[in-house]
């Protein structure tokens, strides 16, 4: 009883000077952010999960194309307390594509790149609100070796998409923290490459010809891709950890109307576990 009142008494000396911590405090609180105070959070991230795809390519046949697959990201995230920004430097996706009669596999591998910004503006009622843009590119193969010589397909694009975001936080049993994103393209340029050249079509003078590759000023009368996602912030550990994590659900669409009738459209649906670690 002694040793606890001479710690009391050292703690509530050691309180008044400035500078000097107390020793009988156990573990500090985490520090809060002062609003008035430049912060600036640098994450690392990375985010995998599954798709479901369902594809149809008037360039490559006529039938609809559906499967499972993978996706992995890894990027960088920074966090202030005026703006949210994010490369993802390797975002890499595959599925695996059948129609319904399953006699000819598709494999379709994607990769891209994306830079995005969002400012912070004022609350909407209990929502924080962000509102920004982001400058997408990526690359979609199709890769069917049962077409025989009409086996290889890809399409390159390139955007810029504005894009908004909401977070909110309720009570329901536990603390709940979910965020809604959407983005919609606005103008781009995409270019549309055949099989090495052995797609056909009827020529001027009514024979065949070698289709070459197609390339478009994306806007969006000829092209649109809407993508929407809503995911559950949660903290990764106790309150003294800086690292976090994000459980989400990813609806990603795009249309292509491609000459010659040959139209694309593709959407996969993807269910993702994103970790965020402090670099800071």
């Amino acid at each position: 009883m002694r040793k606890l009142y001479f710690l009391l008494l050292l703690n509530f000396c050691l309180l008044t000077i400035p500078g000097i911590a107390p020793v009988f405090s156990g573990n500090p609180p985490l520090a809060k952010e002062n609003p008035e105070r430049e912060w600036r959070h640098v994450y690392f991230k990375t985010d995998q999960g599954f798709s479901s795809g369902r594809l149809s390519d008037g360039k490559m046949s006529s039938l609809h194309y559906t499967g499972y697959g993978g996706v992995l990201n890894f990027g960088r995230r920074v966090h202030t307390q005026n703006h949210i920004s994010e490369l993802s430097f390797a975002r890499v996706q595959f599925n695996q594509l059948e129609p319904v009669h399953k006699n000819t596999q598709v494999y379709k591998p994607t990769f891209g790149a994306r830079y995005m910004y969002l400012k912070k503006l004022d609350s909407i009622g209990d929502f924080q609100v962000h509102a920004g843009a982001q400058a997408n590119i990526f690359a979609d193969f199709r890769i069917a070796p049962r077409l025989g010589n009409s086996y290889l397909f890809a399409d390159v694009f390139a955007e810029f998409r504005p894009q908004a975001k909401f977070a909110t936080e309720f009570f329901f049993l536990r603390n709940w923290n979910p965020e809604f994103s959407i983005a919609t393209s606005l103008l781009g340029y995409g270019v549309r490459m055949p099989e090495y050249g052995t797609t056909f079509r009827l020529s001027e003078t009514g024979g065949s010809t070698l289709q070459g590759a197609e390339t478009f000023i994306l806007t969006p009368s000829n092209f649109g891709h809407f993508t929407t996602g809503i995911f559950f912030k949660e903290s990764l550990g106790d309150e003294l950890n800086p690292n976090w994590f994000r459980v989400g659900y990813i609806w990603d669409y795009y249309s292509l109307k491609g000459n010659h009738g040959h139209n694309l459209n593709n959407a996969v649906h993807q269910l993702v576990l994103e970790f965020f670690f402090r670099m800071n």
